[in-house]
């Protein structure tokens, strides 16, 4: 039994409009200005005032 006939021309076509949709999307992302990235400064102050509240307790528990 013969195969269905599949007009290469369309597979072709997609492939064509596949590869322009991804070049579009490249070329937007480029574009785009990156988003900016956030500090880690706070984290680590928080960090070492909560150091320095256990420090600072148990030195009152050891003194009293």
């Amino acid at each position: 039994m013969a195969d269905e006939y599949e007009d290469p021309s369309g597979s072709t076509m997609a492939f064509r409009a596949y590869m322009n949709r991804q070049e579009q999307e490249q070329e937007q992302q480029a574009a785009a200005p990156a988003p900016a990235k956030s500090s880690n400064l706070p984290l680590i102050i928080g960090v070492a005032a909560v150091a320095a509240v256990v420090v600072l307790g148990v030195l009152l528990f050891l003194v009293l």
